[in-house]
């Protein structure tokens, strides 16, 4: 078992990552209530919640199984997680674990800081995606019709526990939307970790225990160190969002609906790459490079087609990290290293997707 602190100003998250995990983990001292919800959805209720609940049997333990999606990070489910813990007269002597992937992570984790201005939270994640990035950084939210996570706050847990054994169930196109998360740490920050992926990620694909630790070790232990310095996206945690940008657009034009953020995030960092070397920032044997792995691991590189460039913009208009009126886009000067540009004309942007919508 490894385990990674996140330390902010304000607090300080323990991380927990290993194989079978969820088995014997000594819950107890993070816990400070007699009372425990657990709230999942209806793929991850069936697989992994009675086991949960015996990590908790010394609690007073309730659960809450949300329908699965997407289309279900909005204010409509959100209600319903309220109406719940009204209706079961909790108080703020609370702990709510959320038990899932990226949506039910920031869907839980926002319904956490709300009610009641705030009760306690434990994420554990049951995805690829969750657990090597939404789970860690304490950003949380729901979607609105024109963008995603559009409506949100930050709210740290006490703990994040990472079982790499539920990977096994996970579907492959679940997995390898997850690896796009993780390709995006060797771009941005990491061009060891870029190779190794290159090198090893058949037996990555195999769930080979060492490699896949190493994995999400890798990408949460950057995730940590990035958040450390900038908890409030003030500057450096703006890089995680590479390839966010366009993927966003990309999941609002379809509302939410046929394509993964993980899919959605590999076009954008496709695009995002191609900007770069369009900008001779970097090389476009290095743009190659970056493309060929995306395919090489399964993932999409292309709009779908029935996604029009004007809804790519219309989209591109509401999204959240707009600063002053201006789009910002997280360029690469190199694999490994990532900034931050403003600098791009809406032109520039519409006619360049427009190459990309296959």
């Amino acid at each position: 078992m490894k385990k990674i602190n996140l330390k902010t100003s304000n607090t300080n998250v323990p991380i927990y990552v290993g194989n079978g995990i969820l088995n014997n983990f000594e819950i107890s001292k993070y816990l400070f209530n007699k009372d425990v919800l657990i709230i999942t959805n209806t793929k991850v209720g069936k697989l992994y919640l009675n086991k949960t609940k015996r990590l908790f049997k010394e609690y007073k333990v309730n659960s809450l199984v949300l329908p699965d999606g997407e289309k279900y990070k909005n204010n409509e489910t959100l209600k319903k997680i309220y109406d719940f813990l009204v209706k079961n007269h909790y108080d703020r002597s609370l702990t709510i674990v959320a038990l899932g992937g990226g949506v039910i992570g920031d869907l839980v984790a926002f319904a956490a800081d709300t009610f009641m201005r705030g009760v306690s939270l434990i994420h554990i994640p049951t995805t690829l995606l969750s657990q090597v990035d939404s789970s860690i950084g304490g950003k949380c939210g729901i979607n609105h019709k024109l963008g995603k996570n559009l409506i949100g706050s930050f709210k740290h847990p006490n703990l994040v526990l990472i079982d790499t054994s539920v990977l096994k169930s996970l579907p492959k196109r679940e997995f390898l939307a997850g690896m796009a998360e993780v390709i995006k740490y060797g771009l941005i920050k990491n061009k060891t970790f870029f190779n190794f992926l290159n090198n090893n990620y058949k037996k990555i694909y195999r769930l080979d225990e060492d490699y896949i630790i190493k994995v999400v070790t890798t990408c949460a232990s950057t995730k940590a160190k990035i958040v450390k310095d900038d908890e409030l996206e003030g500057g450096i945690r703006a890089l995680l969002n590479f390839g966010h940008t366009f993927g966003h657009a990309i999941e609002a034009s379809k509302n939410y609906r046929g394509i993964l953020h993980g899919e959605a995030v590999s076009i954008g960092m496709n695009i995002a790459s191609a900007i770069s070397a369009d900008q001779e920032l970097i090389s476009h044997e290095d743009y190659c490079e970056i493309e060929d792995m995306i395919l090489r691991l399964g993932l999409p590189t292309h709009i779908p087609k029935k996604i029009t460039s004007v809804s790519i913009m219309k989209h591109l208009g509401h999204d959240k990290k707009k600063v002053s009126g201006k789009n910002r886009f997280i360029l690469l000067n190199n694999i490994g290293s990532a900034f931050i540009s403003d600098q791009l004309e809406n032109k520039y942007l519409e006619d360049l997707s427009k190459n990309f919508i296959s």
